[in-house]
């Protein structure tokens, strides 16, 4: 009876382990069914089993349905990647494989749909969530910002007379074979809501290896239109050449006029000394 009870702890703790590391509705679904399952056993052993189920009568059926739904959810979920695996390289017709078809690019209003994804770390995204939240609540000037969050280069994802829905479905794509679907979520996130200027981190801790994403944000939290032109002219920078829509514009192209040209270092240097001098830079 003891072996028994802790082989049911055993396996509530594996799937508690499984939904704390990967967070998702399949390991959501099967710890809540496991759960169920040890609770209603342990119940039923607890008390007279038979006394009780007749006590249930109709209803012990229905939760015993749910269970059983809950654990094949669980395991057509658990399974399911594996068979997208097995169907990827073609389909099978009697004994011999069929390719698989060229991609097709999807036109504006088809619905585009994505399979969930993990990151470098394991962790899994809603994909579809991520996609959807770019679609609907970024703007283009939003993407560009996400794009140079996430140190994509435009060539990459971008073309002539590309639309904005393949903008964004060529972002998903490559930041999920670089294993960068944890960090495009966080960007977005990041972009939807930005961080106060004071939980930014201090301008003395800000360097050359600080992400540029804190750089970006920094400059569009304690710099207006006016102290940044002031900053590009004291770097020599043609402030006419960036450009002209918005002060996050003007931000995004000035840091990369700086990246490129490795160049970062001496915005940072001259940030400091303006901090130091109490001067506007």
């Amino acid at each position: 009876m003891l072996i028994v009870l802790i082989l049911k702890f055993v396996v509530m703790a594996a799937f508690l382990f499984m939904f704390w590391r990967r967070p998702s509705l399949k390991w959501g679904v099967g710890l809540l069914t496991v759960t169920s399952a040890v609770l209603l056993d342990t119940f039923l052993g607890t008390f007279n089993r038979e006394e009780m189920l007749a006590q249930f009568g109709f209803f012990f059926y229905i939760i015993a349905g749910l269970l059983i739904g809950g654990i094949a959810y669980w395991l057509f979920s658990l399974l399911q990647p594996w068979q997208a695996a097995a169907a990827a390289p073609g389909t099978v017709t009697g004994t011999a494989v069929s390719p698989p078809l060229p991609p097709t690019k999807p036109a504006a209003n088809t619905p585009v749909t994505f399979t969930p994804g993990t990151d470098e770390t394991g962790t899994a995204f809603d994909r579809q969530m991520i996609y959807e939240e770019i679609r609907d609540r970024l703007g283009r000037e939003d993407v560009l910002d996400l794009l140079f969050d996430l140190a994509i280069q435009d060539n990459e994802v971008m073309n002539l007379q590309q639309e904005m829905h393949q903008l964004i479905i060529n972002i998903m794509e490559l930041t999920a074979q670089r294993g960068q679907t944890g960090q495009l979520a966080l960007a977005v996130e990041r972009i939807l809501t930005p961080p106060a200027p004071e939980a930014l981190p201090r301008l003395e801790k800000i360097s050359l290896e600080s992400p540029p994403t804190i750089l970006r944000h920094y400059l569009l939290a304690h710099y207006d239109l006016e102290k940044l032109q002031k900053t590009a002219v004291t770097l020599g920078i043609d402030w006419e050449q960036l450009a002209i829509a918005s002060k996050k514009s003007k931000v995004r192209d000035l840091l990369h006029y700086l990246y490129r040209r490795n160049r970062v270092d001496e915005l940072i240097d001259l940030m400091h000394a303006s901090a130091a001098s109490g001067k506007e830079a």
